[in-house]
């Protein structure tokens, strides 16, 4: 395999300690949102997908690090505002950030601001996005939303403050642990932050990942799967207080996490109580995963079963939704086009394209209208309750839904 566009840490991200374990290994992957043309396939990359875990601080992390560019190059393929329940759970955030922290006037940054899927609710704020993908910049900018093409830093947030002043509220949603130095935008951050100023991000929540079997959440993109303990010991060192948590159903389980400038607002009740949670779930204990790596060969052994008794029988099998995690899944089960036939999915930009690694046509939902394959492979499946009443029809004419997270079902 060639590794060329890859570095390996042997450094813990947040306390910077050699003690590190691996608890997961799901083999050699490509970057999970370069869909490609069949002209692509021979240039296509696969890199390490281990997954380790920090003894002293307890932070569980990629070692291997793919360049933010080719990650994230021109055409980068995730649109948030193509998810209508993720567009839904962005306008009450927008509302919660509303009523806690904002007044007239006040500066809110986004920092991989994706095609404005936050922002376009905060427009009469000063609002100011930075994305690293063109194409996506370009979609926020269409609605009126400035954005700069830009990774964010410290002299990033030098420059923001010299054109805009300081940020009441920083925002970073799953993003903030697609970046390897952590260090760097901590510190733009506390730079660009106004002294009562508020740093909010989502990301995945370790517990809702090992407690829900959610190993296809695993990607390249994804260096951190965080939990409120390392994080309080990363801003604590930035001298800043993580002051509110809060859990969230978006991505199979996020959390929202509050922080500021030391003192400058009372910790809720929250942190600790979450602390406790973890801590009784066992995320601060290196027993807790040993196990983990066979749930998750189960949970491949079952579908590969499954799908694979399908097509011996000459049923037809598909996928649905081709989220960045469906891919990991895809790929660590080796699944190609000869187990399942395509794969439909709403964003144009994938419409027309193969699946990393897997090579699986990407089509149009409306192929549901007069097809009706005998099992459909729920790749998105954290959004399961709306699309099973969403796809209705489908079912009524015999499809069935193989829901492979956390457990695999067909329903």
């Amino acid at each position: 395999m060639e590794h060329m566009s890859v570095i390996h840490k042997t450094t813990c991200r947040i306390c910077k300690g050699p003690d590190l374990v691996k608890i997961l290994a799901l083999g050699d992957h490509p970057p999970v949102d370069n869909f490609l043309s069949e002209k692509d396939i021979a240039r296509e990359k696969r890199y390490p997908l281990d997954v380790f875990f920090c003894r002293a601080c307890n932070l569980v992390q990629l070692l291997d690090v793919v360049s933010p560019e080719e990650l994230f190059h021109g055409d980068y393929a995730y649109f948030s505002s193509a998810s209508e329940p993720l567009v839904r759970h962005f306008e009450q955030y927008a509302s919660d950030l509303r009523q806690r922290f904002l007044s007239d006037g006040d500066l809110v940054v986004d920092i991989g601001s994706n095609d404005g899927v936050l922002l376009q609710f905060l427009k009469d704020y000063q609002v100011l996005g930075i994305e690293p993908s063109e194409n996506v910049a370009r979609a926020a900018r269409e609605k009126g939303i400035e954005t700069l093409v830009a990774f964010f830093n410290s002299s990033l947030a030098d420059t923001i403050i010299a054109s805009h002043g300081k940020a009441k509220v920083i925002t970073a949603n799953n993003v903030f642990a697609h970046i390897d130095d952590i260090d760097e935008i901590i510190r733009g951050v506390r730079i660009l932050l106004a002294d009562d100023g508020v740093y909010a991000f989502e990301a995945h929540y370790l517990l809702d990942l090992i407690q829900k079997k959610e190993f296809d959440t695993v990607y390249h993109e994804h260096l951190c799967y965080y939990s409120v303990k390392p994080l309080i010991e990363l801003f604590r060192r930035f001298e800043m207080d993580i002051f509110d948590v809060e859990r969230q159903e978006t991505h199979g389980g996020s959390i929202r996490v509050y922080a500021g400038k030391k003192g400058a607002h009372s910790i809720e009740p929250s942190v600790q109580t979450l602390l406790q949670l973890e801590k009784d779930a066992g995320l601060h204990d290196e027993q807790t995963f040993a196990g983990f790596q066979k749930e998750v060969e189960s949970i491949r052994a079952k579908l590969l079963e499954v799908v694979r008794e399908a097509r011996t029988e000459g049923k037809k099998v598909i996928g649905y939704g081709a989220p960045a995690k469906g891919n990991t899944l895809l790929n660590y089960c080796g699944f190609t086009a000869d187990d399942i036939a395509y794969i439909t999915d709403t964003t144009p930009h994938k419409i027309g394209l193969l699946t990393p690694g897997s090579h699986i046509p990407v089509v149009s939902p409306d192929i549901l209208k007069t097809e009706t394959p005998t099992l459909i492979l729920l790749l998105a499946w954290n959004y399961k309750d709306y699309i099973l009443e969403k796809e209705a029809d489908v079912r009524k004419r015999g499809a069935r839904f193989i829901i492979p997270i956390p457990r695999v079902e067909i329903v």
